[in-house]
C-alpha cells in the first residue's frame, strides 16, 4: 500500500483521536462518558497499529513522526497516574486493596502454609529440647515465663499506653514492610522471616503452656493477635508475588513481570497499615487492660477477625473498571 492510500484509508480516524485528545487534555477526564472512553481506548488501539505498520514500511517520514506524536499523547492520556484526592485514596481501600487480595490468594495460602509449618516446628522443638528457647527468645522473656509471668506485665507497666501503642505498631508495620520487601530477594528473606515468625510463636506457646502461662497468654494476644498475625501473612503473601514475577515471569521480560506484579504487590503491602496502626492501638490500650474481662478481648478480637477477612474475601467487588477513568454516571 502506498504511503498516499494509508492515510487516505486512516485519516478519520487520526483525526477523531486528535479531537478526543484535544478535549481530554483541557478537561477532567471523568467528565466523559463511558463510551467516549471506550472510543478513545479502540482508537488508541488503532493508532499503535497503524505506528507499527507506518515503522515498517514509511521509516524516516513525517507520517511516522505525526503517529509517533499521536500515540504518546493518546498512551499519556490513557495511563496517567490519578492525582490524589480523598476519592482515590477512599477507591484505594475499598476496591483496589481486597481485589489484589483475592487476585494473590495461592500465595497468601502458601505464607500460611509457610507460616504454620514453622509454628509446629517450634511447638515440637522446645517439646523435644527445651535449651532450644534460648538459641530464639531473648532471656527477659525467658525469665518471666520461668518465674511463671508474662512479659507482657513488665513491658506495658514500664510506659504509658499511648507510647507503647506507637512502638507497637511502629515495629509491626517495620515486619510487614521486610516480609513485602524481602521479594526483592527472590522470596528468601521473606520466607525467612515468616518461618522464624512461626517459629519464635510455637515455642512461646510450648514454653508458656509449660508453664501454666497459655490461659493469661491466649487472653493477652486474642484482642489484637489474630488481625495482626493475619496482616502479617497477607505482607507475605505479597513479598511472595513479587518474588514469583523474579523467579517465573513467564512469557514477560522480568522486568516487565515485576512491574506488573508489583503493582498488586504494592497494594497488598500499603492495605496493611491500617489494620496494623489499628491493631497497635488495640494492643496498647485493651489488651493489657485487667478492668477488661477475658471474654470481651476474645470476642472483640473474634469480631474485627471476621470484619478483616470480610474486608479483604467478599467486600469491595466491582463489575467494570476502564482504564484509570471513572465515570460520574457509573452505577
Amino acid at each position: 500500500m502506498t504511503m498516499t492510500s494509508f492515510i487516505r484509508k486512516n485519516r478519520a480516524r487520526w483525526e477523531r483521536l486528535e479531537a478526543l485528545l484535544t478535549q481530554y487534555e483541557s478537561k477532567a477526564p471523568t467528565k466523559f462518558g463511558r463510551e467516549t472512553i471506550r472510543e478513545l481506548s479502540s482508537l488508541y488501539r488503532g493508532c499503535t497499529s497503524d505506528l507499527a505498520y507506518a515503522q515498517t514500511y514509511y521509516p524516516n517520514t513525517t507520517l511516522l513522526q505525526f503517529l509517533h506524536q499521536l500515540a504518546g499523547r493518546a498512551h499519556h492520556q490513557i495511563y496517567r497516574s490519578e492525582p490524589f484526592s480523598l476519592t482515590a485514596f477512599t477507591r484505594f481501600f475499598r476496591y483496589d486493596v481486597p481485589e489484589a487480595a483475592r487476585a494473590n490468594l495461592n500465595y497468601l495460602a502458601l505464607a500460611v502454609i509457610i507460616f504454620l509449618t514453622a509454628f509446629a516446628l517450634g511447638l515440637t522443638a522446645v517439646s523435644t529440647d527445651p535449651g532450644v528457647a534460648a538459641l530464639v527468645v531473648p532471656q527477659p522473656i525467658l525469665e518471666d515465663i520461668y518465674a511463671g509471668k508474662l512479659w507482657t506485665q513488665s513491658f506495658f507497666s514500664a510506659m504509658p499506653a499511648s507510647v507503647s501503642s506507637a512502638l507497637i505498631f511502629t515495629n509491626n508495620i517495620s515486619i510487614a514492610f521486610l516480609c513485602f520487601a524481602g521479594g526483592l530477594t527472590c522470596g528468601g528473606y521473606t520466607v525467612l522471616l515468616l518461618l522464624l515468625n512461626g517459629f519464635i510463636l510455637g515455642v512461646i506457646f510450648k514454653l508458656c503452656a509449660d508453664h501454666n502461662l497459655l490461659w493469661p497468654l491466649f487472653q493477652f494476644v486474642a484482642g489484637h493477635g489474630f488481625v495482626e498475625l493475619s496482616v502479617i501473612l497477607v505482607a507475605g503473601a505479597a513479598g511472595l508475588v513479587l518474588a514469583s514475577a523474579l523467579l517465573s515471569p513467564g512469557t514477560y521480560s522480568r522486568l516487565d513481570a515485576l512491574n506488573l506484579r508489583g503493582k498488586s504487590a504494592v497494594r497488598l503491602a500499603l492495605g496493611c497499615v491500617p489494620p496494623l496502626v489499628a491493631m497497635g492501638i488495640v494492643e496498647g490500650f485493651i489488651s493489657p487492660a485487667p478492668s477488661i474481662p477475658a471474654w470481651a478481648k476474645i470476642t472483640l478480637g473474634l469480631v474485627l477477625l471476621a470484619t478483616y477477612w470480610f474486608y479483604l474475601l467478599i467486600s469491595g467487588q466491582r463489575t467494570e473498571r476502564i482504564a484509570n477513568f471513572q465515570s460520574p454516571n457509573a452505577n
